[in-house]
């Protein structure tokens, strides 16, 4: 109360205009009645006032330094909502890329796409353009000279334990078109056990004198892992 009494009789006649957290009163009468702080808003991690609030489990007190001193370190408090454990993330890869092949077969350049990427199903498109250099070779054409090559896979999980792939490659050039197609089935009879079944089938057109030929195979085998 004595201090009070004394800023009021020796504070210059600035403090006679109103303070803002007591509106219409003045400024002596205000801090004479406790009503009102001079003391300036502290907007940093370390208040130099620090120790007239009651202290809490995040309450940072600096002690004195010694000249050339380094700040140590502090350890960072992470919001609850980045603590929590979360599962680790993977940003998706691309859906195109470029296809090369050089071999004693054929030289071919191309595109593809993954058309569709599910957890169950997958659907991926292969185009591209080259020249066959030998006939027949690699599931291709009768003739040397330029083709025009595409591929489509496909993976389809139908059940828990089955897994149905189709995959279906088209070449054509100057003379025919040649097709293989090759249809797969997996089923997961045990842990360790698993039954794969093919079907395959190859069409080329210019076979059987021109009226076109097609041939057929299938495999069955049970495959045992240690």
């Amino acid at each position: 109360m004595l201090a009070a009494l004394w800023l009021a009789l020796a504070a210059p006649p600035v403090f006679l205009q109103p303070l803002p957290d007591s509106p219409g009163e003045p400024a002596v009468v205000a801090l004479a009645a406790g009503r009102a702080d001079l003391r300036r808003p502290c907007y940093r991690l370390e208040c130099p006032d620090a120790g007239w609030s009651a202290p809490t489990r995040f309450t940072r007190i600096a002690t004195p330094r010694v000249p050339g001193e380094v700040d140590p370190l502090v350890p960072m408090r992470l919001p609850a909502i980045a603590a929590r454990r979360y599962p680790l993330y993977s940003p998706a890869s691309r859906r195109d890329w470029r296809v090369t092949h050089g071999s004693h077969s054929r030289f071919t350049a191309g595109f593809g796409y993954e058309a569709v990427r599910t957890p169950d199903t997958e659907v991926k498109l292969e185009f591209g353009t080259g020249y066959r250099l030998q006939p027949y070779a690699d599931f291709g054409t009768a003739v040397e000279g330029p083709i025009a090559r595409g591929r489509l896979e496909l993976r389809r999980n139908i059940a828990d334990r089955a897994l149905l792939t189709q995959n279906l490659l088209v070449e054509t050039g100057r003379f025919n078109t040649t097709t293989r197609q090759v249809i797969g089935l997996d089923l997961k009879l045990l842990p360790q056990w698993t039954l794969h079944s093919n079907f395959e089938l190859r069409h080329d057109s210019a076979g059987n004198g021109g009226s076109g030929a097609t041939d057929t195979e299938g495999s069955l085998r049970l495959r045992y892992r240690f």
